[in-house]
Order: structure tokens, then C-alpha cells, then sequence
């Protein structure tokens, strides 16, 4: 999954990058020539070599610079670049953005994920499925053909819900139930249909 990982970062990167280019250009009432441009993307690219999660394209950030610094257009390359990574997106299947949506819910809100263990206790506070589920939610195509389950301990499951439909991403959450005994919580995520669907 290091594959997706690194297109996830990529495609932050070339549409940030972007975007804070011509937010700038649009606040200008005057032309701005490629040498200025490739100043104000190198800018922002320094700030992004730093920041944590682009740990995995650091190097391609700095090429990215390197070759601004030798006069090169950045902004047509950057665009290249987030066309490429856009028809990668394009690629991808459920089982992908589900293991995107549990990334984030792990690297920005601390929820770990994991498969059930019929053998050992659910601990509160991590995201569980199994195997069966999985197989059964999901086709041979990766694409998810049913409501998938999940169950977490947790005393405010709506905060859970709260976050994955705030996402962004191609799952909605819904509350199913909360077991009084122990507090553990089941959440459907459904695909949200698109216009193909």
C-alpha cells in the first residue's frame, strides 16, 4: 500500500501547490512571468518538505525545486503531474479508499484498526472487521457490494461517525447500534453512489 500512500501525498502536493499558485495569481492585478511563478512554488515546496506527511515524496520535492532553481516552468510540470496522478486515482478500487479512510482515521484522530480475533478481547478505541466480513462486502473486483460493519468500544460512537462523514472520501457512516453490556458500538460504512453507480 506504499504505492497509494505515496500517490495520496503526491496529489495533496501538485493540488496545493497549485492552488496556492493561483490563488496568488488571482489576487494580482498584474502578469506574472514563469521566474516569478517558480519563486512562489519554490516558496511552498520548502514548507512542504517538512511537514510529516510528506515524508514520502521529500526527494521529489526537492527534484521539484532543483528544477525551478534551473529556470524550468514548475507550474506546467506540477499539472502534468496532477493529471498523471489523477488518472492513477482513477484506478482504484473500494478496498483502496477504505484502506485510505483508515489511514486517516489513524494518522489524524489515533483510531487503530484491526481484525477480529474470536480468541482475544476487543480493547475500546480500536476499529474492528474480520475476515468474513470483508470477503463477503466485498467482491472479486475490490468493489464493495454491501454495507460494511465495523465495531469499536467507545463511549461517543456519533464522534466516530461524526469524523468518517466528514471525511471526504466515498464512505458515509451510520450508527447501527451500541451494546449496553459492553459498549461496543456497530457502524455500517456504505459507499456513497456516484453518477456511474
Amino acid at each position: 500500500m506504499s504505492k497509494l500512500r505515496y500517490h495520496q501525498a503526491f496529489t495533496n502536493l501538485t493540488t496545493l501547490a497549485l492552488l496556492h499558485l493561483y490563488s496568488y495569481m488571482d489576487m494580482s492585478s498584474r502578469f506574472i512571468p514563469i521566474k516569478k511563478r517558480n519563486e512562489l512554488l519554490i516558496k511552498f515546496l520548502k514548507k512542504q518538505i517538512t511537514l510529516q506527511g510528506n515524508a514520502i515524496i521529500k526527494k521529489d520535492i526537492k527534484v521539484l525545486i532543483a528544477q525551478a532553481r534551473k529556470g524550468n516552468n514548475i507550474e506546467k510540470k506540477l499539472g502534468k503531474l496532477h493529471k498523471v496522478n489523477c488518472q492513477y486515482g482513477e484506478k482504484f478500487t473500494d478496498a483502496d479508499y477504505l484502506f485510505i479512510l483508515l489511514t486517516y482515521l489513524y494518522e489524524e484522530h489515533g483510531f487503530e484498526s484491526a481484525l477480529d480475533n474470536p480468541d482475544s478481547q476487543q480493547e475500546p478505541g480500536i476499529i474492528y472487521t474480520n475476515s468474513e466480513l470483508i470477503d463477503t462486502c466485498f467482491s472479486e473486483e475490490n468493489a464493495l457490494s454491501r454495507p460494511l460493519p465495523i465495531s469499536i468500544i467507545m463511549n461517543e460512537p456519533s464522534q466516530l461517525v461524526d469524523i468518517i462523514n466528514g471525511h471526504g472520501g466515498m464512505f458515509i457512516a451510520e450508527h447501527l447500534s451500541t451494546s449496553i453490556e459492553n459498549q461496543c458500538a456497530t457502524i455500517l460504512l456504505h459507499k456513497i453512489p456516484t453518477l456511474e453507480n
